[in-house]
C-alpha cells in the first residue's frame, strides 16, 4: 500500500458544487493541479520510493483532509481528485485511469488540514491481493 499526499491551496481548489460564468477557471485550476500530481509521482518513481504495480487493477482511495472540521462532503472533490489521477497516469505509474487498472476511487473524509488554507488529497494504492 502507499500513501501519497497533495497539497492544494485554497486558491486552486474547485468542487462538483461550484459554477463559473466561464470554462477557463476550473480549467485552470484542475491543470495545476494535474502538473502538480505529475511531477509529484514522477519524482516518487524516480527516486525509487514508488514502485509501480506489479498487478491490476489497484484499488485507489482518496482521503480528503478539508480546511476545518466543519460539515464536508468528501465525493464533492471528485473535479481535483480527477485532475490527480490524470496527473498520477501521465506520470507513467499506471497505463491508464480506466476499470482495467484502476479501481475507484472510494472517497473518505480525513482529518482536517494542518496548514491553514491548503486542503489536502491523501491517495492510497492498493494492490489486490492475488
Amino acid at each position: 500500500m502507499s500513501e501519497i499526499d497533495i497539497a492544494i491551496g485554497r486558491q486552486l481548489w474547485w468542487t462538483q458544487n461550484r459554477r463559473s460564468r466561464s470554462w477557463a477557471v476550473p480549467y485552470a485550476r484542475k491543470k495545476q493541479v494535474k502538473a502538480k500530481s505529475l511531477l509529484t509521482f514522477r519524482n516518487l518513481i524516480n527516486s525509487g520510493k514508488l514502485k509501480k504495480p506489479e498487478h491490476w487493477p489497484v484499488h485507489v482511495t482518496a482521503i480528503i483532509h478539508p480546511l476545518t472540521h466543519g460539515r464536508f462532503d468528501p465525493e464533492n472533490a471528485a473535479p481535483m481528485v480527477k485532475a490527480i489521477l490524470d496527473g498520477i497516469t501521465q506520470s507513467g505509474y499506471w497505463p491508464d485511469d480506466n476499470a482495467d487498472y484502476v479501481l475507484g476511487p472510494d472517497y473518505r473524509l480525513g482529518e482536517p488540514s494542518t496548514e491553514k488554507g491548503v486542503y489536502h488529497i491523501t491517495i492510497r494504492i492498493e494492490e489486490k491481493e492475488h
